[in-house]
């Protein structure tokens, strides 16, 4: 099945017109991230062939013309909620204190807690549907890879050096991908089969990468 696609026109190239006043950064990144929720609820009960993006558009209580403004197709829509926990993880390791050792975030905060419940299964039920659907994986790839480099940058300031820097590139994507294998681990469990819970397996997980990158 032929995927939907669109080109997202940039902000400078959008035509300026009246009447309402253009939304704030705050609440562009709010629109994309309802129709993100709503574009996954959809592709777990639909399947992702199963869903188009006037569905999505629907969902989210938008237009479609307005979805095409934020996303180039509809696999696309799930990217925001991919990216929420990276960006998230980054954000907190940038404010770790600079006299402290970067292990001890693992076990201080629960950084990966959302005030949002359904949006975290949101996310678990995303994942899933990267194992079986190659299209939402390489939307994840595409996350993951810009998630280290905002990483990268982060780790840079914190050791003094540049994020082109090898070992500083190879330290961010292990950091990331350590908190991709906990869910990863978590999704991938038989029904009914016990384990950590998963505060407990993205919380041994990120102990384990900051520990390997903490020198």
């Amino acid at each position: 099945m032929m995927a939907e696609t669109r080109t997202v026109a940039s902000p400078a190239t959008l035509p300026r017109r009246g009447g309402r006043p253009p939304l704030t950064e705050s609440r562009k990144a709010q629109v994309r991230l309802d129709i993100a929720k709503a574009a996954v609820r959809l592709f777990t009960e639909q399947g992702l062939d199963g869903t188009s993006v006037a569905q999505i558009a629907e969902a989210a209580d938008i237009s479609t013309r307005t979805l095409w403004r934020y996303f180039a197709s509809k696999e696309e829509c799930a990217a925001p909620l991919l990216s929420f926990g990276l960006d998230r993880f980054t954000a907190y390791v940038r404010d770790w204190p600079a006299d402290l050792p970067l292990v001890e975030a693992a076990d201080s905060v629960d950084w990966f807690t959302d005030d949002s419940a359904t949006r975290l299964l949101l996310v678990i039920d995303l994942l899933r549907l990267t194992c079986t659907e190659p299209a939402l994986d390489a939307v994840w790839s595409r996350c993951f890879s810009e998630g280290v480099g905002a990483m990268g940058v982060v780790l840079a300031e914190r050791f003094g050096c540049e994020p082109t820097e090898l070992r500083i590139k190879v330290k961010a994507s292990m950091l990331l991908a350590a908190t991709h294998q906990a869910m990863r681990d978590y999704i991938g469990r038989a029904p009914g089969e016990h384990g950590l819970s998963l505060a407990d397996t993205i919380r041994a997980a990120t102990r384990i990468g900051l520990a390997a990158i903490d020198d």
